[in-house]
């Protein structure tokens, strides 16, 4: 069973015509309505920018929420202060403590 798609994307005013995972339509669909929504916003807020800079504001603002919830899902220092106590917790039942 193929497991790929071919889907067709509005991007501003660009089509894109792409062959995706068929789980993943759906996050690639949602994917271009955010970035059509943050230009439709900026659009109507900043009517007199340029479109260059409506999409450089629009981008930055995405770019800026994607690093924002990456840096919330790093669990690597949860995953080391766990390892510390572990490490904590078998030198006390060892030795005794």
């Amino acid at each position: 069973m193929d497991d790929k798609q071919n889907i067709s994307l509005w991007v501003g005013n660009q089509l894109f015509e792409l062959i995706v995972p068929r789980e993943d339509e759906k996050l690639y669909r949602d994917a271009a309505k955010l970035i059509k929504d943050k230009l439709n916003r900026y659009r109507r807020e900043y009517p007199s920018f340029t479109t260059d800079r409506i999409w450089a504001m629009s981008m930055l603002e995405l770019s800026f929420q994607y690093v924002m919830v990456k840096d919330r899902n790093d669990t690597q220092p949860f995953i080391d202060k766990i390892k510390e106590l572990t490490t904590d917790i078998d030198q006390c039942i060892g030795t005794g403590e």
